[in-house]
C-alpha cells in the first residue's frame, strides 16, 4: 500500500465511523459535540492530510464540501430528533446515506486517480 492508499483508507474509515456515530445519536446515543465540530476526526484528517497534500485535486474540494454538507445535514437531523420530530429525523438518513455514498464515490474516484 502507497501513503495515498493508507490516507484514503484512514479517510473511509473515519468516514464510516461518522455515519455511525450519526446513526447512534438518531437512535438515542450521547451527542458528542467535539467529534462533530470543525475539530473533529473527519475535519482533522482534511486539515492535516487531505488538503495539504491532495488540496489542488478537484475530487479533494468536493469530498471536504461533501463533508460539511453531510455535517450540516446531521446537526439538523439531530435538531429535530431532540425537538421530538423522531420519525422525520429517523427519515432523513436516507439523506445521509445518499451523500454518504456520494463521497465514498468521489473517494474511489480519487484514489484510482493517485494510486
Amino acid at each position: 500500500m502507497n501513503a495515498a492508499q493508507i490516507d484514503f483508507q484512514q479517510l473511509r474509515i473515519k468516514h464510516i465511523l461518522y455515519k455511525s456515530k450519526v446513526r447512534s445519536v438518531l437512535y438515542g446515543g450521547t451527542f458528542d459535540e467535539a467529534f462533530f465540530s470543525h475539530t473533529g476526526p473527519v475535519n482533522f484528517w482534511f486539515n492535516d492530510t487531505g488538503l495539504p497534500k491532495y488540496g489542488h485535486e478537484p475530487e479533494m474540494k468536493k469530498l471536504a464540501d461533501t463533508h460539511q454538507d453531510l455535517n450540516a445535514t446531521a446537526l439538523n437531523l439531530f435538531k429535530l430528533y431532540n425537538t421530538g420530530n423522531i420519525d422525520q429525523a429517523h427519515d432523513g438518513l436516507k439523506t445521509i446515506e445518499s451523500k454518504s455514498e456520494y463521497f465514498l464515490g468521489v473517494l474511489a474516484q480519487l484514489e484510482s486517480k493517485l494510486t
